[in-house]
């Protein structure tokens, strides 16, 4: 028996009657005023986030003061990182005059305390800058969203990716200029959209914080004056001493433990 072979048509593709007499000319302005809209809400999102970044340098008023007794604490005492610096200033204690303990706190001893300092303003930066990035990329990527599942978007975005995924895309001219037109709006808004998330990016570093800048300004100018205070003191009242008594202490302690 003789086969017979038949060109079958795909089946046509259902277009939603809500894109019916949507023109290019009408979607192009319903881009152009979404963005518009982007624009005030971002100058709102800006806002926000500039309060809760003064919300939290009040908060960091406790933690500053929290931060200056940790480091009268850690350095009024022996602790065991002493045990690491360059100088091995604990190992020659013993051989050490009063003029030397001076030398090594004035200038070993204040960079330690200045790394302190750097050390937790840095993390203080940190912790800052990741929670406005991620704020930052939370709100730009729920408002791309909402464009991207506007409804009658969503029916023409389903049509054409439908459409893409026949051969038949190459038979009917006026539905391939369509597609064509889809396509290319496609790209002018992801062009558009890109170049106005890199304008706020650029203007957030530009503007960064500068609330942030002058407290950090403030404080650098009080730890200051408050290390060159301490130092004073700490040379004045021999402190070394008691870092050598803790020191041998300690020493003595962990032997007992090990022998015990």
């Amino acid at each position: 028996m003789t086969q017979s072979l038949h060109y079958n048509m795909p089946p046509a593709i259902e277009f939603h009657p809500g894109l019916l007499g949507k023109t290019e000319e009408w979607k192009d302005n319903e881009w152009n005023k979404w963005l518009g809209n982007i624009e005030v809400e971002w100058n709102e999102f800006y806002n926000t986030i500039e309060n809760e970044k003064m919300k939290w340098l009040v908060g960091k008023e406790k933690d500053w003061n929290d931060f200056i007794k940790f480091m009268e604490s850690k350095w009024m005492h022996y602790h065991e990182n002493l045990e690491n610096i360059k100088s091995d200033i604990l190992k020659k204690s013993l051989t050490l005059d009063e003029n030397e303990w001076k030398e090594w706190m004035t200038t070993e001893g204040k960079e330690l305390m200045e790394k302190d300092w750097k050390n937790w303003i840095n993390d203080n930066e940190s912790y800052l800058d990741v929670w406005s990035v991620k704020e930052w990329l939370k709100w730009k990527n729920q408002r791309i969203v909402t464009w991207i599942m506007t409804d009658w978007k969503c029916e023409e975005d389903k049509y054409w990716s439908k459409w893409e995924e026949s051969w038949a895309r190459s038979v009917n001219l006026q539905d391939r200029a369509n597609w064509l037109n889809w396509r290319e709006r496609l790209n002018k808004e992801m062009v558009q959209w890109n170049s106005w998330v890199m304008n706020k990016e650029q203007y957030i570093r530009e503007n960064r914080s500068n609330n942030w800048s002058k407290w950090k300004n403030d404080k650098q100018i009080m730890f200051n004056l408050w290390m060159e205070s301490f130092i004073n003191s700490w040379i004045r009242e021999k402190q070394w001493f008691i870092w050598v008594k803790e020191r041998n202490h300690h020493f003595s302690r962990a032997k007992y433990v090990t022998y015990k």
